[in-house]
Parts: structure tokens; C-alpha cells; sequence
């Protein structure tokens, strides 16, 4: 029997341009805003979206009066695995963070500590109203611990790419080669469809919803990709072999660049001609305006990680305004909750003050007041969504409320008295909310939040797993 969910009476914010309400407010037409919206999801799609719809007789009504009704958020970039180690280092920069982390605690993880992470990890994100995620897979020490990353994403019902990363097994090697294992994961776990060179992803619906990413290798819910060293973090001869091996496999790239104590990394590229439209470039605050301009040129991707960005020493300032004036299509990421906190809401309030502070610092040195500010909270809601789809490459699927699409959905309360303005509703959630303030999210039409509460009894397996391996780490912690 078919299943259908009515969302009712919401204030719908679709991210689709051509669904507004037509009632003459150009921004929120802008943004397809739909005041007193409906939703209806059959089967895990939406369906329709309008005013006024009728349920049907085994229909189920969720009321969202009151409420912003939302795209399911989107993560570009985040290592899943340590979601049992949040906190961890909290005072660190990407200095201290190696030998603590990638070399130290990640070392002490067994295959079945990355399994309770990841799935305690992706269930923190889905509190937290994200519905897709890019899992950058780091501490893989062995097929087991592969194997038990996958599951984790799997179990908690989570979208998203499954960057598969080192360090692989124990060498000797100072420039290891990425995990040949990738190749029995792709096989295994993700056969048929993508080809890692995929671009366009628009669904032809006209809702300008194309982008220029790759959606992996993979079916169900989780696509693969390949998280790599890149020109930063190993030589160059390993790193040309590492793109080969990932494009052999029809694999969409993700790379670290444009950090504090790294350089020339996208000339690096360029020079042994492995730019393209199938890399993903995490960071990038230190890049010089020529290579953003080569990321632009070869249809790369930004992923934009301001708390980590700015507490960790990665960048003065993230390249969330340089991206976007060359329409380098770009999403946000929460990294590492080792040292950041774990929803977007953080990282879209922090990328627009960051940004907001770079374009006017020239005329606060001169003395000078500022008559305008540069972008929008609304902008930032497009990047923790719709750009965050055409990222990954998934922009086909999700990343707006669209009928045709994924019925990724979140819906946040917007009564409490810190979200209950006068102004846009889109700004209030941007300048104020948080996780405790999401009420209800769906992944494909499915229920993974309701009444605030995460649904199933593997969440709270995994928390009960989760302190499991805090406790043993703590035991054996280097």
C-alpha cells in the first residue's frame, strides 16, 4: 500500500526558484517560499507542494504551524567516525591535531569503535536536521574497519558519500599508497551506477538545480567516494598514482587544501593535469586568487569548514565569499567534532559573520563606515542545502523541497521566543537556531526525528555503544 505524510500549514522554504507563492515578496519568491505551506510525501518522494491540500483517508498529518519547513540540511565534509570523541581537542590547532588524533586516539580505534562512532556520529547530524552527509572516512586501518564505517552510515539511515580514506594498514612507508581496498568496498558494497565524472545533476524540472558535482559510485541512500592525501600530505608521485586509482574506479575526489602550512597545492594539480570537475576541495582559505580561479576554471567544488577554519589555525578568514563571487559551487562542512560542535547552524551563522568581517576589513582600516554588507542568511541556508547537493553531486535528489525529489525534510520549531521574530523566518533560524530546536526530520519519506526525539531503538543502542568505546579508550589512550 502506498504511504503518504502531509505536512501542513508550515512556513515551506523549498530552495526551489521556481515554486514561489506569487504573493509579491521578491525575496522569499526568490527562494520559492511558500507561507502556510504544504508538503506531500508518497513513498518517500514529494509529490506536491501548495496550499490548502487534502490528506487522503490513511493520510498522516504532520502539523507544522508554526514551524519552518526546510530541505534536509547537507554536510559536505565531516570525519563520521568520531562521533564518540567529540570534544576531544578542543584548545588544538591542525598542528597538534595530527599526533593526537590521525597518528594518536584514531590508532586506538578497533573496527568496532569506528562502527559505534560512525553510527553515533551520523545520528548527532540527524539530530541536528542534516539528512546527507560527506563522510570523510580517515581512520580506516583495515577492510574490517571499512566495513564497519559503512555500517555505521547504513544503520542510522543516513545519505550521503563514503569517502573511503587512509591510513590503510601499518607501513614503513612515509607516502603510503591510498588503501588498494577501496577497490573490493566499490565492488562489494557499491556496484553500478555513477561514474565519478558525473556533472549537471538537475532533474529537468527547470528549478535551476544543476550542479557541477559528482554523486559516486553506489545505490540506496549512500553513493562512494575517495578521500585523499592529495598534493598537501603525500609526494608527488604517490599523489598522481592516488588520482589514477580513483579515477580508475570511477570514484569522485575529495582533498584538503589551502591550509596554514600547505601551499601551491592547486598548481601542483594543475601541473600534472589532475584538476577537474570530479574534485572536491576542502578548505581553501590560503589559496592565492589564482588558484580559486583554477578551481573555477576546471569545475571543482569548495567544501567551507568555518569552525574549524578559524579555531583550529586553518585560515584567517574561510573562502566563502572568494567561492562564491566566482560561482565555484560550494557547501559547508562541520569537519571535525574532535574540535568544533556538531549541527550547521554554527557554520552558516560563522561563515556570514567571517565573511561579512573580510569584506569590510579595508574600510574599518581606513576609518570608514560600511553602507551595505555582503550576503544573505538566506545565502547561507542555500550553501547548508542546495549547494551542498550539487557537491556531492546529488542535486538531483535532495537539496530542495521539489516534487520529483527525495522527501529529505526538516522541520524547526519556530515558537520558542529566540526564533519567534518579526523579520524573515529564514534569518531567525540562521541567526539563532539550534539542534534542540529541530523537531522533525525525514530521509527519503522515513522518520528519523519526531516530537524532538530521535526515532528508533538504534539510537539508543548507539549511545549505549558509544560509551562503551569512550570507556575503552580511555584505558588505552596514548
Amino acid at each position: 500500500m502506498s504511504k503518504e505524510i502531509l505536512i501542513t500549514g508550515g512556513h515551506v522554504v523549498t530552495l526551489d526558484d521556481s515554486l514561489g507563492d506569487g504573493l509579491g515578496d521578491e525575496l522569499g519568491d526568490a527562494f520559492g517560499d511558500v507561507p502556510g505551506g504544504d508538503v506531500r510525501v508518497r513513498d518517500g518522494v514529494i509529490t506536491q507542494i501548495g496550499v490548502g491540500l487534502s490528506p487522503g483517508p490513511d493520510t498522516e498529518v504532520v502539523d507544522a504551524r508554526g514551524r519552518l519547513v526546510i530541505p534536509g540540511l547537507i554536510d559536505t565534509h565531516r570525519h563520521v567516525w568520531q562521533g564518540a570523541i567529540a570534544g576531544f581537542t578542543p584548545q588544538m590547532t591542525g598542528y597538534g591535531y595530527g599526533p593526537a588524533v590521525l597518528t594518536g586516539i584514531s590508532l586506538d580505534h578497533t573496527a568496532a569503535d569506528i562502527y559505534a562512532g560512525t553510527l553515533w556520529g551520523a545520528l548527532q547530524a540527524l539530530d541536528a536536521g542534516i539528512t546527507t552527509i560527506g563522510d570523510w572516512a580517515h581512520a580506516l586501518q583495515s577492510a574490517d574497519h571499512a566495513d564497519a564505517n559503512l555500517r555505521g552510515l547504513r544503520e542510522s539511515g543516513i545519505r550521503g558519500l563514503f569517502f573511503y580514506g587512509g591510513p590503510g594498514p601499518a607501513d614503513d612507508d612515509p607516502n603510503p599508497p591510498h588503501p588498494l581496498d577501496a577497490r573490493r568496498m566499490r565492488d562489494e558494497h557499491f556496484p553500478g551506477n555513477g561514474n565519478g565524472n558525473g556533472n549537471g545533476n538537475g532533474n529537468g524540472s527547470g528549478d535551476g538545480n544543476s550542479g557541477t558535482g559528482n554523486s559516486g559510485t553506489g545505490t540506496g541512500r549512500l553513493r562512494m567516494g575517495m578521500a585523499l592525501r592529495g598534493p598537501c600530505f603525500t609526494s608527488p608521485e604517490r599523489n598522481r598514482q592516488d588520482f589514477a586509482f580513483a579515477r580508475e574506479l570511477g570514484l569522485p575526489i575529495s582533498i584538503h587544501v589551502g591550509m596554514a602550512g600547505t601551499a601551491d597545492a592547486i598548481t601542483a594539480l594543475r601541473r600534472d593535469g589532475l584538476l577537474g570537475p570530479d574534485v572536491n576541495y576542502i578548505h581553501a582559505n590560503q589559496l592565492t586568487d589564482e588558484e580559486m580561479d583554477l578551481i573555477a576554471a576546471s569545475g571543482g567544488t569548495v567544501t567551507i569548514t568555518p569552525s574549524t577554519d578559524m579555531l583550529m589555525q586553518f585560515g584567517t578568514y574561510p573562502a566563502t565569499g572568494r567561492a562564491l563571487e566566482r560561482d565555484i559551487v560550494s557547501g559547508l562542512g562541520v569537519d571535525t567534532v574532535c574540535s568544533a560542535g556538531t549541527d550547521l547552524f554554527s557554520e552558516m551563522r560563522l561563515a556570514l559573520a567571517a565573511e561579512r568581517s573580510r569584506a569590510n576589513a579595508e574600510s574599518l582600516a581606513r576609518n570608514e563606515l560600511v553602507h551595505e554588507v555582503a550576503l544573505h542568511q538566506r545565502d547561507m541556508l542555500r550553501l547548508a542545502t542546495l549547494g551542498g547537493a550539487q557537491v556531492l553531486g546529488l542535486a538531483d535528489e535532495t537539496g530542495s523541497l521539489t516534487p520529483g525529489k527525495q522527501a529529505d525534510i526538516t522541520i524547526v520549531d519556530l515558537r520558542s521566543p529566540h526564533l519567534d521574530g518579526f523579520g524573515d523566518p529564514v534569518a531567525m533560524l540562521v541567526l539563532g537556531a539550534g539542534p534542540a530546536d529541530v523537531e522533525t526530520v525525514l530521509v527519503g519519506g522515513e522518520f528519523a526525528k519526531r516530537d524532538g526525539t530521535l526515532v528508533g531503538t538504534h539510537a539508543a543502542k548507539a549511545r549505549d555503544l558509544m560509551h562503551e568505546t569512550q570507556d575503552r579508550l580511555r584505558s588505552v589512550i596514548r
